[in-house]
Formats: C-alpha cells, structure tokens, sequence
C-alpha cells in the first residue's frame, strides 16, 4: 500500500490537486487537519479534524494496514489507550516535518505543504508498507528532493 500524507495545506487546494495529479499511483491520500477546505475541494484526500477547520472532519481516524493499526489525529500525542492499539501514528499541527520511533510507535508528521515551520519550502510524506516493510520519505513540495528517507525492515 502507499499514502500520501499532506497536512496543513491552509486553504491552499491546488498543491493538493497538485500532488494527486503527480502521484496517482497512491492507494490512500491524507490529510492531518487543518486544510480549511470542505472535503469535496480536497478530493481525494480523507482528512481529520484540524484546529482551523470548520467542517465536520472527524477528529481521528484509523486505518487497518498489515503492520498493524494506522491513527490519524491532526494534534500530537497520543493517549495510553491510543498506543495500545497504534503500529503508525500520522498528526500535523506543529507545520514541521518529521519521522521518528517511540515506544514502537512510527510518528509521522509530513510537515505543512504550504506553511512550513521547518526551514522546508513545504513538504508531504510518502508512506509504503510492503511485505511487513515500512518505508517513509518526506519530499520537499517543490524540488521533490528527500528530506527524510526512513525505513523499518
């Protein structure tokens, strides 16, 4: 399987449009909150509930994958009880990108496509689960050079 994970886009519809037409071979896009936008203006991203959006977005969800369960929450952190059941944890909020293993837990923030925080011109996040295999590269949005190749064999 491979996702497309954005967050933070800003009302910024078109580098989602954008991003869907330079990889369609995706089998999920996501977006983590905070696109401002209602979900027919982000097509075909699924998105969660952000702290400036304003349309009924959940405010988590969760996927199935073969490595475990995925949680989507716009906000970091995550409760006792979501960490029993997460493999892969996908937030936004903080507009920097990162990739990191905690508690055996894969976090997955892809940064802000269009207001980053982190030095970036912008950046998603590429997930690929493959044969118990994880893999994540974050892409700058506009040299597409990788920011952060991470993997768990």
């Amino acid at each position: 399987m491979k996702y497309l994970i954005v967050s933070d886009s800003h009302r910024n519809d078109e580098i989602l449009s954008s991003l869907y037409k330079e990889y369609p071979d995706c089998d999920v896009y996501i977006h983590a909150g905070d696109s401002c936008s209602d979900m027919y203006s982000i097509y075909p991203f699924d998105s969660v509930l952000g702290n400036c959006d304003f349309y009924s977005f959940p405010e988590r969800k969760h996927l199935t994958s073969e490595v475990g369960n995925i949680l989507i929450k716009h906000h970091p952190g995550l409760s006792s009880k979501e960490k029993e059941n997460t493999r892969i944890f996908i937030h936004g909020h903080t507009h920097c990108y990162k990739v990191k293993e905690e508690d055996g837990i894969l976090i997955i923030n892809p940064g802000s496509v269009t207001h980053p925080r982190d030095g970036s011109n912008g950046s998603f996040a590429i997930l690929r689960i493959e044969n118990g295999c994880i893999y994540v590269d974050v892409i700058d949005v506009f040299s597409k050079n990788i920011l952060i190749h991470y993997q768990i064999m």
